[in-house]
């Protein structure tokens, strides 16, 4: 459990660490170098397997990058509600965790917010102004100087706030300050100063604003707000009346107001009053300030504008460029939260957890839901939909996890809910079924993280061609695409045969790629309705069948199917034994850093998966010549050389259904250790003139499937010299 945490602690550190170097400010060097600290600490922790150590920079870790991380969440979240003062209450208590990362200035600004919450716009504008004339940094005064004009702005202080501006910032300032810059382009619509706004729009359009389609929404307002106060009453009413707010990010209260303000601008004083009273009646909790817009709106109905012939024929351009930019088909964008990304994550984590719990080698990978042909044969279709989740390895989860939520916000904002729940569980399917085709053997543990990853992935760059998502920034998109392209690398590179985790192969991630490419690339990303409905029911009858899959995977009893399809039959010197697909041969093996070597003869290889070794060995019987009655331990007659490096203790408890499979007498259990420390359990029992032993490594190991171990044990029995198989010549027989 240690390992884990620190592992995660590393990773936690080196995605901070990242994020620092690619928007690092003069300020936050001192908060660089702690984190930087940080994580060679947790490295030599790792190395040295130090406790204290990995204690403490698992600490203050968690005091110096997690629990900021939290909040700053919060923070925001409160800001967004208008709860100014519990923003400024979680901002300072991130500060104080957070030494040398330069948040004194965002504590300030939120400082000045919160006065604005409790005493009103006058005491945050004297706190501001105080801030100003102690600054020296030029980039810190720019901030307070913006503030202050957003606070004039807030109170309706038009004039007041162009004045300010004017006198600290140049005219071009605004269009790199979008929000700012929509303020402005207000102050002067309400100043009747058309033609600095008709100036300061043109710098928008033409600025980086313009270029940007990811800025299309906020562009957009601008231009309505233009054409509202030059009393372009018929492009308004397009807009606002045509069902656009949406599309504006403008809730149906700013719509009524931007149209009020037009017609009034325009002389059309008895439908402007009208709009505007109706104001109040579709405002929402967070409509305060356009409800108090309107009511000052309706003091100015009077107040008709008139236009130059240049600055007409400009409202008309900018009339047009909003008409064209609401009848263009944009990406169908879903508002809202991602759940079934969300949820898959979840799973995800689940199944390690599961997998830790149940013990992730032998039949515990089996018992939370992986898939093999055998099960698949004896009608456990539920690990079809189970299989995916399983997940045994804390990198290849985190990489999982990383790789569906950043794909998964993309499949499922751009393509829909449903898509992305069928490309998650029929994409799995696919490569599981695929796999089998293939010729997987019928203990051949499948499933893994990998699975659905791939299919988010494959999805989620499919959605990404050019064609498909024309008005994705191209720097965004680049960046997007060589992280999923990455990560889809990672998920190939786990397909590499090896002895650790669930086998995953080329040929199921090709089937999962082939999909999410029907699903995602073959499909438009609008759908028709008939079409959306058709794959919404299909997505819930899928989710369904998971369900009921999970239950029925919960309900096996993997081990009794173990036990009752032991079909496998070998013969090791002069042994026969019985046992289920999951064994296969070994031959003598070193390992590195490890007490016992892998003796020759038959090992769980399910098991071996995770680092687990049960096996079945045999060795010629022996007596002592100070004990006749006594046999010399079968791991000793194995390799002599561990008299010298281990020691046999006696006794010690075993799982009570391992001895009651074994019964009484004619076998024994005894401990391997080293240096003091129990490395292995073995259990002897005497076939003719051999001895036959289970060899558990560690001793918890046999802990995994003690009935289906011990019976196969006990079943051990003289092979047959007729038909007997010797372990040179390994080619499993049929059962007598």
């Amino acid at each position: 459990m240690l390992a884990h945490l620190l592992l995660i602690t590393a990773v936690a550190l080196g995605m901070a660490l990242m994020r620092l170097l690619r928007r690092l400010e003069p300020g936050q060097r001192g908060y660089l170098l702690v984190v930087a600290g940080l994580l060679v600490a947790t490295l030599i922790a790792m190395r040295r397997e130090d406790v204290f150590l990995s204690a403490v920079v698992i600490g203050f870790t968690a005091l110096t990058v997690v629990i900021p991380w939290g909040l700053e969440g919060m923070s925001r979240r409160s800001f967004a509600r208008g709860q100014l003062s519990w923003a400024v209450r979680l901002a300072a208590a991130r500060s104080i965790l957070m030494p040398g990362a330069g948040l004194e200035r965002q504590q300030q600004v939120l400082r000045g917010l919160g006065l604005l919450e409790r005493q009103g716009v006058d005491a945050a504008l004297s706190y501001f102004r105080e801030l100003a004339g102690e600054a020296e940094d030029g980039g810190e005064l720019a901030v307070i100087h913006e503030q202050i004009v957003s606070m004039l702005f807030y109170d309706q202080r038009w004039s007041e706030g162009i004045a300010h501006f004017e006198g600290q910032f140049p005219p071009a300032y605004a269009a790199m300050r979008p929000v700012l810059a929509l303020g402005l382009l207000r102050a002067y619509g309400e100043a009747g100063r058309l033609d600095n706004a008709a100036g300061l729009l043109r710098a928008l359009e033409d600025g980086p604003l313009g270029a940007d389609p990811n800025a299309a929404e906020l562009l957009g307002q601008a231009r309505l707000t233009f054409l509202a106060y030059a009393g372009a009453s018929r492009f308004v009413d397009e807009a606002v009346g045509g069902g656009h707010c949406k599309s504006l990010g403008l809730s149906q209260a700013s719509g009524a107001l931007f149209r009020g303000i037009a017609l009034a601008r325009a002389g059309e004083r008895k439908q402007a009053v009208d709009e505007l009273e109706r104001v109040h009646t579709l405002a929402g909790p967070s409509d305060d300030r356009v409800v108090r817009a309107s009511r000052a709106a309706l003091d100015m109905v009077e107040q008709v504008i008139e236009l130059e012939p240049e600055l007409r024929r400009y409202v008309q351009a900018v009339g047009e460029r909003l008409r064209s930019f609401l009848q263009t088909e944009r990406l169908p964008r879903r508002r809202g939260p991602v759940f079934v990304t969300h949820f898959v994550v979840l799973a995800l984590v689940v199944g390690y957890v599961a997998t830790q719990l149940a013990g992730a080698g032998g039949l515990g990978l089996l018992r939370v839901g992986a898939f093999t042909p055998e099960l698949w044969r004896a009608g456990s279709w539920g690990r079809l939909f189970t299989a995916g989740f399983v997940q045994t390895d804390l990198i290849g989860l985190i990489v999982d996890i990383y790789a569906v939520w950043l794909g998964g916000h993309v499949v499922e904002r751009l393509l829909g809910n449903a898509r992305m729940v069928l490309i998650t569980l029929w994409g799995a399917i696919a490569g599981v079924l695929v796999t089998v085709a293939v010729g997987a053997s019928p203990a051949q543990l499948i499933g893994g993280g990998s699975l659905i990853a791939t299919g988010v992935l494959v999805a989620a760059l499919w959605t990404l061609i050019p064609r498909r998502t024309p008005n994705l920034a191209k720097r965004a998109r680049r960046s997007l695409l060589l992280t999923l392209w990455l990560l889809l690398g990672a998920q190939i590179i786990e397909t590499i045969p090896g002895l650790r985790g669930i086998a995953v192969s080329p040929f199921a991630l090709a089937a999962v790629a082939g999909v999410a490419t029907i699903l995602s690339g073959a499909l438009p990303l609008s759908l028709p309705k008939p079409v959306r409905y058709v794959l919404g029911a299909l997505a819930g009858l899928s989710v369904a069948a998971m369900v009921a899959g999970l239950w029925q995977v919960a309900r096996e009893d993997v081990e009794s199917f173990a036990l009752a399809h032991r079909e496998q039959a070998y013969a090791v010197q002069g042994v026969a034994f019985t046992t289920p697909w999951s064994f296969e041969e070994t031959e003598l093996e070193v390992l590195r850093g490890e007490a016992l070597p892998v003796f020759e003869g038959l090992i769980d290889a399910q098991a071996r998966r995770d680092g687990l070794r049960v096996q079945l060995v045999v060795a010629p019987m022996k007596t002592t010549a100070s004990e006749e009655a006594a046999a010399e331990p079968i791991v000793f007659a194995l390799d002599p050389a561990l008299r010298r490096a281990v020691d046999v203790r006696e006794g010690g408890a075993l799982p009570s259904s391992f001895t009651t499979m074994m019964g009484e007498g004619g076998w024994r259990s005894y401990l391997v250790q080293r240096n003091g420390q129990a490395v292995a359990r073995v259990v002897e029992r005497p076939v003719g003139e051999q001895t036959a032993a289970l060899v558990a490594v560690p001793p918890e190991a046999l802990e995994l499937a003690p009935v289906l171990y011990a019976s196969m044990l006990r079943d051990a029995a003289v092979a047959e010299p007729e038909g007997a198989a010797t372990a040179e010549a390994a080619e499993p027989v049929e059962p007598q």
